[in-house]
């Protein structure tokens, strides 16, 4: 098991898209156990809802998947108790009267043509006792056992990684995307500049007050000041933004610059990861 749990380990590690990261490390276990179908749920506390996505064999594509928290459900009720659930026959009413006379069978695979659900293993993934996910699995000759529900709880602690890392790839692109819709959306030249002053974004309104001199992909990674050398002139003003966190304003020949920090609230750490630089130029 410990080899399974490094590979594991470097797939979490190594995905950097959500979808991707929950289609993968579900297949993994899914097979690892011996299962037909697995889903990876992330907690919505917002919603109370459980988030996931399926791959569709018959298509390829991928479909997303919102499940309430509630006894509706196999996996509502695996957050809502954050007990294991080992069901031989989710179709046999005694069985699940016998877990919770509430317990609803209501999954997410009725939606998939191509997957008839027998037996199911559900595990709640908690992190300081609290839900943040499910583990799902279906479908197993002769059914699950107690030792997949030992294997399962083994490795909720690494599926709960998965899980943050997962949640936090997705606080991640939707930042990257505000970023995105802000900088094109500007009239002003905006230049998204590293500690080390060297160019990680620019907009179209930027390249264009260069005069169309040079191309996005020319810019991206180079010192601000090999692209406008008159900057040179005020590095000190930049430490200062950086050292106080305090915007400041320059005048460069017809322009303003606006010189801002930026503050990624996503990060951990909360020391400044870019200088903002806003160049006011005359259109036309």
């Amino acid at each position: 098991m410990e080899d399974f749990i490094y590979q594991l380990s470097k797939e979490i590690l190594s995905d950097l898209h959500l979808e991707k990261m929950l289609i993968n490390i579900s297949d993994k276990i899914k097979s690892y156990i011996g299962a037909e179908r697995a889903s990876l749920f992330v907690y919505d506390d917002e919603n109370n809802t459980l988030n996931s996505v399926v791959l569709l064999a018959d298509t390829g594509k991928i479909k997303s998947v919102q499940i309430p928290v509630s006894k509706e459900s196999i996996a509502g009720y695996t957050a809502l108790s954050k007990k294991i659930l080992n069901i031989k026959d989710v179709h046999d009413f005694d069985e699940l009267y016998k877990i919770d006379k509430e317990l609803r069978y209501h999954s997410h695979w009725l939606y998939i043509p191509e997957v008839k659900t027998e037996s199911v293993i559900s595990v709640p993934i908690t992190r300081d006792g609290k839900v943040i996910g499910v583990f799902q699995a279906i479908n197993k000759e002769g059914g699950f056992t107690k030792e997949d529900e030992k294997k399962l709880k083994k490795l909720a602690p690494l599926i709960a990684l998965a899980i943050d890392r997962a949640v936090y790839l997705n606080r991640l692109e939707m930042l990257r995307s505000i970023e995105k819709t802000v900088l094109e959306n500007v009239k002003e030249g905006v230049a998204l500049i590293d500690l080390n002053l060297k160019v990680k974004e620019v907009n179209s309104s930027f390249i264009e007050m260069l005069g169309y001199r040079f191309l996005e992909e020319d810019i991206i990674g180079r010192s601000i000041f090999e692209i406008i050398p008159r900057l040179k002139e005020y590095e000190k003003k930049m430490d200062f933004v950086i050292q106080n966190q305090i915007s400041e304003e320059i005048s460069l020949e017809i322009m303003r610059i606006k010189i801002i920090p930026i503050n990624w609230e996503c990060f951990t750490r909360k020391d400044i990861k870019y200088l903002a630089l806003i160049f006011n130029f005359p259109h036309g």
